[in-house]
């Protein structure tokens, strides 16, 4: 365990030092697997403050997530469906009219990491424009706030870092009030 922790303050160090299109990569490549992508939000704040932290954060997003979509529909599709079919079972579809629901209330579902996200929204076939643009959108305040904390921390100013805190705070709540709302909505339309 302990080195797997150097390793990580390691790949810190280096991603902090490198120059900008080397962190453009990592924040494009890393997230492709269990790599948190907030880790990278904050150093992108730090390393290169709010407005052009946020602007690396979303490009990154917007490769990441197009690359595990792909991945999802391309590569491991077909060994997953094997693979389930052998326990009986199948990877299910959704009809169109399902899809955006589905988006929603899979992304602002806490806890569930962005590479998990992308390879099972991938699978599930959702229509890759709708898919892009509600992940990037359902991204936003988490990258604007882990962004804008990375900063916060580079300036040694307390009041910011506090700011931010509660700022994500309040975003985690907002979050979790509309996936509430969503799924109390969508049982009310089941019935």
């Amino acid at each position: 365990m302990e080195s797997l922790l150097a390793w990580k303050d390691r790949l810190l160090e280096v991603l902090n030092t490198a120059p900008s299109w080397v962190f453009l990569v990592a924040m494009v490549l890393l997230p492709l697997g269990p790599f948190p992508v907030s880790v990278l939000f904050v150093l992108a704040g730090a390393r290169f403050g709010a407005l052009a932290g946020f602007c690396f954060a979303m490009l990154a997003l917007a490769v990441n997530m197009t690359l595990g979509y792909w991945l999802a529909r391309r590569v491991v599709r077909s060994p997953l469906e094997r693979w389930l079919a052998r326990r009986g079972t199948a990877v299910p579809r959704l009809a169109p009219g399902d899809e955006l629901k589905f988006l929603l209330l899979f992304r602002i579902a806490p806890g569930m990491p962005l590479f998990l996200q992308n390879y099972i929204l991938g699978l599930a076939e959702v229509g890759f424009g709708r898919y892009l643009a509600v992940s990037l959108l359902a991204q936003v305040p988490y990258a604007l706030g882990f962004v804008w904390f990375g900063q916060a921390l580079t300036e040694s100013s307390g009041w910011k870092v506090l700011l931010t805190v509660a700022g994500l705070a309040a975003i985690v709540l907002v979050v979790s009030l509309l996936r509430s709302w969503l799924s109390r909505r969508q049982r009310v339309g089941e019935e």
